[in-house]
């Protein structure tokens, strides 16, 4: 198993499976703490394009809620379990209050040992609801996204959501949207970065993503992209993302 990285413990990164994947992507972000790839385990995207079966240190898995019926089978030795992605959204897990609560027992199940980490919205009403409604239930720490440009934004919808819930807070999606400027996308990252690592209420954050591929008319342009097109090197974003802190 590849080792830890010596980065701050806050610093994550989405690994985005994709037609440009390549088996090196995890291990290129040599000065970030933790990963997620937004399923239960890498090993399907693994086999697939025949990488090694090295995992690098820090994978965080995550419960599909789109694929909730399949079962959950998870590592071990993950010393986190990330809920549901985007149950507030049709186009992803898109799950009514009552049916994600009813479904979170199961996780629940399997998270012993495991810090458990709420559902992951961008609606800081869906995720209030869904801790009052889920009776009983553990939920040691909340996920959230944002898309703004506006760092100071950001950290004020953060705030509110400690305020709200007061639960340490993983911010696993965020990026400057309506953008094709990667210069856009550093301004914001170089503004983001020191509030989020100075902020008490930030347990862990994790920018959206190591691969884009979109371009123009999109919620999120390829801009994003910490790693170059087609390559399996960093890009300039990549390369202050990685190296910071």
């Amino acid at each position: 198993m590849i080792a830890l990285s010596e980065a701050s413990i806050k610093k994550g990164v989405g690994i985005m499976f994709s037609s440009q994947y390549h088996c090196s992507d995890e291990s290129t972000f040599n000065n970030v703490h933790w990963w997620y790839d937004w399923h239960q385990s890498p090993d399907l995207m693994h086999r697939y394009n025949r990488c090694p079966t090295t995992v690098r240190s820090g994978y965080v898995p995550m419960v599909n809620g789109k694929q909730f019926e399949r079962g959950i089978n998870i590592s071990a030795n993950s010393q986190y379990l990330l809920g549901f992605n985007e149950p507030d959204h049709h186009e992803q897990s898109n799950l009514k209050v009552p049916q994600a609560s009813v479904m979170w027992k199961e996780v629940e199940k399997h998270a012993a040992g495991k810090t458990l980490v709420s559902p992951a919205v961008t609606d800081i009403n869906w995720l209030e609801q869904f801790l009052q409604h889920c009776h009983n239930c553990r939920v040691d720490h909340v996920a959230f996204h944002i898309y703004n440009c506006n760092a100071h934004r950001i950290m004020t919808k953060l705030k509110q959501l400690w305020d709200r819930l007061h639960k340490p807070i993983w911010l696993t999606e965020f990026a400057c949207p309506h953008t094709t400027s990667p210069n856009e996308q550093l301004r914001l990252m170089r503004e983001i970065l020191p509030l989020l690592e100075s902020a008490p209420f930030v347990f862990r954050y994790a920018w959206f993503t190591s691969r884009w591929v979109f371009h123009n008319h999109t919620f999120v342009d390829g801009s994003t992209s910490l790693m170059k097109e087609n390559s399996a090197e960093l890009s300039a974003l990549g390369h202050y993302y990685n190296n910071f802190m």
